[in-house]
């Protein structure tokens, strides 16, 4: 299949997303431009002329365009920096609130990515294998696991369970072994949230990735929980924004597996409503006889999983035959068709240092740095800058710290200043005492003049920068070392941050 078959629907919409793309990656989140092709970027899976092939054209997009490396790769780094908008990294319970324009836009981009799992199996495992990605959905989920939700969270953290029972849906045990390794199961069974459709998305959740049938026994009330969206979207064929037919389907075959279940379902007479449905819905594969024959008899269940991972294995065979037919893009390709190659087109955008170093993320490897990571303190502060210099030593990156490199014969200032210069990243450790000393100022604003990559990191409790550090620091996030919050927690975070690539420094996001 050529891509002319779709016409000129497929051509903007590869264009609408480098847009997107060189729109971010100018640090341009809150312009009228970005909200724009964000809002096209969500349409393009549901366009108002939508051709008639419209499944075909989807999978096309979601293979030859999101899955291909150079547009996945800024997807994601999209997607995180909106994460850190939306959520920052030095949000606590009560200080400060989530911003509600940037959690609208995280929704929305959420809301792109899972339409494009739904019709690719590819795409979907690029993205549920990318650290990037599940760190940053790990940390959203962990924190909003603690805090009292607004409307539009209660919405963001619904759509983000779901997108991850999106991915769990094609019972790929590759990809239920990844979201099981990155601990999300532990994060969900602690969300206290009363609100029935979270409760019901981390029950789905709990039931795709259990390990043992015990884990699947449901107390009654999530047996009614889940029975209203059954009958709601399954029995009575209404479209649900959060739950589709074919994935409850899949979570009432795994749940009857145990037996207490299986007895609850039958109470309520599930299997007569069943056998008046379909199988047309899904993919060409048996799913309604399957569920109705595990309800309705006492099938052993090392034979039931054989039914249960038999049907998986064809639902996802046809799934990767549809794609590989409307497929033209295949990775290592020289020439890229449809996308131009990011970063950024040097017509749009922020000035760039020539001798910027670089910071190189690859999958799989952690850091890459070009260059050392300089570690700037006051001598009053020196005791947590050890710690850290430390820390990051035991991780094999290389630092730079004064009292390693400062000999007497030495001279101070050009010291200081090879030393930025050479720097790959900067951590800025703040206090009311570095905000004193003009050798720490010096530096600072020296490493501001060369637009180096800078973490901010407080050391001192309490501490709310003025003057030239509060302008240097502005809205930039920064991490909490002055021992509010275990030490540990936070030097994960610093080193997520410099693992990531993304350094989130001077966003001065302007209403």
């Amino acid at each position: 299949m050529s891509k002319n078959d779709f016409g000129e629907l497929y051509e903007a919409t590869s264009k609408h997303i480098k847009q997107l793309i060189i729109l971010a990656n100018s640090k341009k989140y809150a312009t009228a431009e970005f909200d724009e092709s964000l809002k096209s970027f969500v349409n393009s899976f549901s366009p108002e002329d939508a051709p008639a092939n419209i499944t075909e054209y989807r999978t096309k997009v979601a293979v030859d365009i999101l899955s291909r490396l150079s547009v996945f790769d800024n997807l994601i780094s999209i997607y995180r920096e909106l994460g850190r908008m939306a959520i920052p990294l030095s949000y606590s319970t009560f200080n400060p609130l989530p911003c509600e324009k940037w959690v609208l836009k995280l929704m929305d981009f959420q809301q792109s990515l899972t339409n494009y799992m739904v019709v690719s199996i590819s795409f979907t495992q690029k993205l549920i294998k990318s650290d990037i990605y599940l760190t940053e959905v790990r940390r959203i989920l962990h924190i909003m696991s603690t805090m009292k939700m607004s409307e539009a969270v209660l919405s963001l953290t619904t759509l983000i369970i779901c997108s991850l029972n999106t991915s769990l849906a094609y019972e790929y045990s590759c990809l239920t072994k990844v979201l099981r390794d990155y601990g999300l199961r532990n994060i969900l069974t602690c969300y206290t949230c009363p609100d029935p459709t979270i409760k019901l998305a981390i029950n789905i959740f709990l039931t795709f990735t259990y390990t043992d049938i015990s884990q699947l026994h449901l107390k009654v009330e999530y047996i009614e929980l889940f029975m209203q969206q059954f009958h709601y979207t399954v029995i009575g064929g209404r479209k649900s924004h959060f739950f589709d037919a074919s994935i409850l389907n899949k979570v009432l075959r795994l749940l009857a597996l145990n037996a207490e279940n299986r007895i609850e379902f039958g109470n309520r007479d599930i299997v007569r409503h069943l056998t008046s449905l379909s199988d047309s819905q899904s993919y060409g594969t048996n799913e309604i006889s399957t569920t109705t024959h595990i309800l309705s008899s006492k099938v052993p269940v090392i034979d039931a999983t054989q039914e249960i991972l038999s049907l998986a294995e064809a639902y996802r065979s046809n799934i990767t035959e549809l794609e590989e037919k409307v497929r033209t893009y295949f990775e290592g390709a020289s020439i890229d068709e449809f996308l131009l190659q990011y970063p950024t087109e040097p017509d749009i955008g922020d000035d760039q240092s020539e001798d910027k170093p670089s910071i190189v993320v690859e999958e799989g490897n952690p850091y890459h740095l070009d260059g050392h990571i300089m570690i700037s303190y006051s001598h009053n502060d020196d005791k947590i800058a050890l710690k850290i210099k430390e820390s990051l030593e035991n991780e094999e990156i290389k630092i730079w710290i004064d009292k390693d490199h400062m000999v007497q014969d030495v001279k101070i200032l050009d010291a200081m200043a090879n030393a930025v210069q050479n720097a790959a990243i900067v951590l800025i450790l703040f206090s009311k005492s570095y905000q004193q000393s003009a050798n720490t100022r010096a530096e600072a604003e020296y490493t501001r003049k060369l637009t180096k990559p800078t973490i901010f990191l407080r050391v001192e409790s309490k501490f709310v920068p003025s003057g030239w550090l509060g302008f240097m620091i502005g809205e930039s996030r920064y991490i909490d070392f002055s021992g509010k919050y275990p030490y540990e927690e936070k030097f994960e975070e610093l080193c997520t941050t410099i693992k990531n690539g993304r350094i989130f420094m001077r966003f001065n996001v302007k209403e």
